[in-house]
């Protein structure tokens, strides 16, 4: 496995224990008003890390390309003010931060995709 594919799974795994958490906390104390901040966090997060991970593995051309470690940290900069975004909202904040973690999510998606059709063709 090569090391962005690794580190794609690793985040990914913190990602799942973390919205685990986040969801047993909801659960305990009531709060289900963050039930989709919970979902983008395991969804966003943990999902898709690991499935950019796995194609990191399947296809370890995507991993030598310039591009490859720049959209790992667009991706999960993007995941990280996503959940955090959206956190606020369902608590009641506004809605600044996850408009700009979703559009850099989106952004690192995308260069993912340009990745893969790269590399793969």
């Amino acid at each position: 496995m090569n090391n962005l594919g690794r580190n794609y799974v690793l985040i990914g795994l913190v990602w799942l224990i973390c919205g685990m958490a986040f969801g047993i906390w909801m659960g305990i104390n009531g709060f289900m008003n963050y039930a989709n901040s919970h979902a983008h966090m395991n969804l966003v997060g943990f999902v898709a890390s690991v499935l950019f991970g796995l194609l990191h593995v399947n296809f370890p051309a995507i991993g030598k390309s310039r591009m490859a470690v720049p959209q790992f940290l667009v991706y999960e900069v993007g995941a990280v003010l996503l959940v955090a975004g959206k956190a606020t909202v369902d608590g009641g904040g506004g809605d600044v931060l996850v408009k700009i973690g979703a559009l850099v999510t989106i952004i690192g998606a995308a260069m993912m995709l340009v990745l893969f059709a790269r590399k793969t063709i």
